[in-house]
């Protein structure tokens, strides 16, 4: 379970809450480059095991594949370790689209 911000402040002695109050005063810039960086870390757990088999990825592989889908406002990742599994994957989601429209389609020659 995470922290909450107040808990990471207790934790910091004196001269570290100084050194994050004068980063803040000038423009947060050491501050702002320590969150990208762990947000790129977050962002790149996806990579970690494929969305199909849930095989371990090796990183130096070229053979692992990397889908970005969704609304612009809602982007999600996933990582395969073949196409195989990306071509499953694919199929599967194309599925799931067409199972509604069926739906809707079927329940109009009721009415």
């Amino acid at each position: 379970m995470g922290r909450r911000f107040e808990e990471v402040v207790d934790i910091l002695d004196y001269d570290e809450l100084m050194r994050f109050k004068n980063d803040l005063d000038s423009g947060a810039i050491a501050l702002k480059r320590a969150l990208e960086d762990k947000i790129k870390k977050k962002l790149r757990e996806h990579e970690k095991v494929c969305a199909t088999c849930s095989n371990e990825l090796n990183f130096y592989k070229t053979n692992n594949y990397t889908l970005l889908f969704g609304p612009d406002d809602f982007k999600k990742k996933a990582s395969f370790c073949g196409l195989d599994c990306l071509e499953y994957f694919i199929i599967r989601l194309k599925n799931m689209k067409a199972k509604p429209k069926e739906d809707n389609v079927s329940k109009d020659n009721y009415f």
